[in-house]
């Protein structure tokens, strides 16, 4: 990692605050002998990536002691999904607290078979062509608590893309265009550290959440191609009056070396600059910030409205304000679970080159 790369992320990291006060989790897990809850319903999502899908899922929120009234609840995600661009996804996700919050698992496994489209890379004329690619995939982070709420830990990534269409006559068909275009597999690992001290693992209004990550993909552990990826995202969540939050967020993703271009830094998608299609602007290093006022309607139903920026660039010294990318919008949400503060969301982003509309659980941050 560059000394460069080192210096931003401790500019981004704007101020860790390494205690707190009781936290609301704290409160609400005096409950005694805390309930298991599987939910288990059809799914149904939108997203400009899928378009309409459809399929079956669980969401399954536990403690892995029950009688632990420090103990964060944990949530296991598990679904299948048929998408309207002819998409299969099956994943499952997990965020496992344990032993007092002494230990965090966090991550995900999962197959696609998916169909993406593409716009070039970096500077380059915005030229829409399309590929189709299956890949396994495999996220995992382990942590140990150090001190409250900061961890420190290790991180793995692996996919295995296969590419099996492209347009003819497209960049991407062209193997010496583009490193990776013939498909191929990155392994990672390194070292992660967080710092959490929400309120709430689902539906945090008070508190920080602070991921940074450096991984090195290299050949000994199986990857195709050789380069060091680090990432930082820095999320605060402010109370307001009459049961509002204002959630903000700073992310940078900085990679070095030869970079395949599926897993360049990437704008857009349902978590970051909402109306971007994932991928529309591509390049090994992204910076940016979003920010999203959430405020109750009545019932059940909540109103957010949200704005970002983010910009990509070769490496750190390209970055350019003239190639900042904007997008705002709006969006509602459902609450599925009251207890556990289980949302339901839809939201509706707008830029001057994309628009997208996101129908999914969860919060995007």
């Amino acid at each position: 990692m560059s000394l460069r790369v080192f210096i931003l992320m401790n500019l981004l990291s704007i101020k860790i605050v390494c205690f707190s006060q009781q936290s609301e989790v704290e409160k609400d897990a005096i409950e005694v002998n805390y309930r298991t809850k599987i939910v288990a319903l059809p799914a149904l999502f939108y997203k400009p990536e899928t378009r309409f899908g459809i399929g079956a899922g669980s969401l399954i929120s536990l403690k892995t002691k029950k009688s632990d009234t420090i103990l964060r609840p944990s949530q296991i995600r598990i679904g299948a999904a048929y998408t309207q661009e002819s998409q299969i996804q099956t994943q499952l996700y997990f965020d496992i607290w344990l032993k007092s919050n002494e230990y965090v698992l966090y991550g995900e496994i999962g197959y696609y078979d998916f169909f993406y489209y593409f716009w070039g890379i970096g500077g380059e004329e915005r030229v829409q062509e399309s590929f189709n690619v299956s890949f396994p995939e495999i996220r995992f982070e382990g942590y140990k608590a150090f001190r409250e709420n900061l961890f420190f830990g290790l991180k793995y990534t692996y996919d295995t893309y296969n590419i099996t269409r492209t347009d003819d006559g497209g960049r991407l068909s062209d193997s010496n265009y583009y490193l990776g275009v013939d498909g191929g597999t990155i392994s990672g690992t390194g070292f992660a550290a967080k710092y959490d001290s929400r309120d709430d693992n689902f539906f945090p209004t008070d508190g920080y959440q602070i991921n940074a990550s450096v991984e090195r993909f290299h050949s000994i552990i199986g990857s195709d191609f050789k380069y060091t990826l680090t990432t930082l995202s820095s999320t605060r969540y402010f109370p307001l009056p009459k049961g509002g939050v204002l959630a903000t967020n700073v992310f940078g993703r900085f990679a070095e070396g030869d970079v395949p271009f599926f897993h360049l830094s990437a704008i857009g998608g349902s978590k970051r600059l909402r109306g971007y299609y994932e991928g529309f602007h591509r390049d090994k290093m992204m910076l940016g910030w979003q920010a999203e006022y959430r405020s109750p309607l009545f019932w059940r139903l909540r109103f957010v409205a949200f704005a970002g920026n983010a910009v990509v660039a070769p490496n750190i010294d390209a970055f350019l304000m003239r190639r900042m990318r904007t997008t705002a919008g709006f969006g509602f949400r459902f609450l599925a679970d009251r207890k556990r503060n289980i949302y339901l969301r839809m939201d509706f982003g707008f830029s001057k080159e994309s628009n997208g509309a996101y129908f999914t659980i969860g919060e995007a941050f």
